[in-house]
């Protein structure tokens, strides 16, 4: 059977608009599974632990964007994935006083989101609907049913809350609908639904503004009886173009899983939902505060130089120096590090392999940053850093740590410091790797790699 469709023409209809999940969609997809599986929910059965079907591993796409207690950080520190836009995975109501950051929060509430209109179409509106309908039938499902699927054309998306900070830009929508198990693993019937937003289009000028990469998937954790959440969330290169209220509209598939779990040959219908927020009064209570200071590297090293094919480079890192921008917001300590200047016979790839991010969750070469607090020897390791190409033609690496402005004043009593690390794979599945040409490959099981670690620098984080 398998053969066969892959034979069929259809099937590329298949292959070509199978999105590709990021290591960051998969991560939200095993944080999500996990939140699920020690759900009150979850023990109660309303929905069983879901393998990665439509949700966000299927939804990555490319979008057209247009405390009042000292110390919050306690219950932030120590979680490895943070990142802003995951605050508003947990909904407000949920926020207790440990988990909630007051600064954070501000940012939240100033954004002040309004609905602002909705449009749905519905398959037999389509330009593709014949094919769709003829793949529903290869893959064993009846074609299109007004009558059956008439209730999705009634569901009333609910903007909840917007995070921007100049660089995150993550949104919660609510699908309110009398149907809302067809969205869950365990109690869907017959009707097993996925949703996601394909783009979002930025209407702040009434032009479509950039190109980013986003995620996006269903939080089944805050499914009821009368709807479900949606998740956004995209990195920027820079702040939105525009100023005072600026309005999206999310283009957001609604999926029959029973005939694809991860393609667009399921789609029943996509609602266009529009929604502004105030981009002003967001970026006011970010309080940015940016410092660039210049890091000098030293010494030998081995650079992992993996594009298609894997060998390593011995390097000297005399004459390297890293620009270091610190930006100090409510919602986390931005740190970015590109390759200001290097020894002239680096090249640009060795450039980026220094930068490559390093994630125990995903590669495992190139720089990473972690921290440590005063004589503590706990080494904290962000999570999720991202290698992005800048206009002038070089590559930035940031992290976000947990850091908020009400710990400022304590950290700077325990200090903060920073290390940067370099780490080198010294054997690929059983073989060492050397400055010979290694091709490599992703076995099915995963990679079976040694790695070794080198400090490059060790220093203090200045706090505003």
């Amino acid at each position: 059977m398998e053969q066969e469709l892959r034979d069929d023409p259809l099937f590329d209809l298949l292959r070509d608009n199978r999105p590709q999940p990021t290591r960051e969609s998969r991560e939200r997809v095993r944080r999500t599974l996990d939140r699920i599986e020690t759900s009150p929910l979850a023990r109660l059965g309303v929905f069983a632990r879901r393998t990665p079907v439509g949700f966000a591993a299927a939804c990555v796409a490319i979008v057209l964007l247009v405390t009042g207690t000292a110390y919050a950080v306690a219950g932030w520190l120590h979680r490895d994935d943070y990142k802003p836009g995951d605050y508003l995975d947990t909904p407000p109501e949920q926020r207790t006083e440990a988990s909630a950051i007051p600064e954070v929060e501000q940012v939240v509430q100033n954004a002040a989101p309004k609905s602002e209109g909705v449009r749905v179409v519905m398959l037999p509106e389509m330009a593709d609907a014949d094919t769709l309908n003829q793949w529903r039938v290869k893959m064993g499902q009846p074609k299109y049913d007004e009558a059956a699927w008439a209730w999705v054309r009634d569901i009333r998306p609910e903007i909840q809350e917007v995070l921007y900070d100049g660089t995150t830009f993550a949104y919660t929508i609510r699908l309110n609908t009398d149907h809302a198990a067809a969205f869950s693993q365990e109690n869907h019937g017959d009707q097993w639904l996925d949703a996601c937003v394909e783009q979002t289009l930025y209407t702040s000028t009434g032009e479509e503004i950039a190109t980013v990469t986003g995620e996006t998937g269903l939080q089944e954790e805050t499914l009821t009886e009368n709807g479900i959440t949606l998740h956004s969330e995209y990195s920027l290169d820079g702040p939105l173009v525009g100023s005072g209220r600026v309005s999206f509209t999310a283009e957001i598939s609604v999926q029959d899983v029973n005939v694809d779990d991860m393609a667009h040959v399921g789609l029943l219908g996509t609602i266009y939902y529009t929604f502004s927020f105030d981009v002003d009064g967001a970026l006011a209570a970010t309080n940015a505060n940016t410092k660039i200071t210049e890091r000098r590297l030293s010494g030998n090293a081995v650079l992992t130089m993996d594009y298609d094919t894997m060998w390593n480079q011995p390097v000297n890192l005399d004459g390297v120096v890293l620009e270091e921008t610190a930006s100090f917001r409510s919602t986390g300590v931005y740190l970015s590090y590109r390759v200001k200047e290097a020894p002239a016979d680096w090249t640009a790839q060795m450039r980026r392999s220094l930068l490559d991010p390093t994630n125990e969750k995903g590669k495992f070469e190139g720089m990473s940053v972690s921290y440590t607090l005063g004589g503590d020897d706990t080494v904290y390791e962000p999570s999720f850093p991202e290698v992005v190409a800048q206009e002038d033609g070089t590559w930035a690496y940031t992290v976000i740590l947990p850091l908020f402005p009400s710990d400022y004043e304590a950290l700077k009593q325990k200090g903060v410091t920073i290390r940067l690390t370099l780490h080198t794979v010294d054997s690929f599945d059983g073989e060492p790797v050397g400055e010979d040409w290694k091709q490599t490959t992703f076995p099915e099981n995963g990679w079976d790699i040694t790695t070794s670690a080198k400090p490059l620098l060790s220093f203090p984080l200045e706090m505003p």
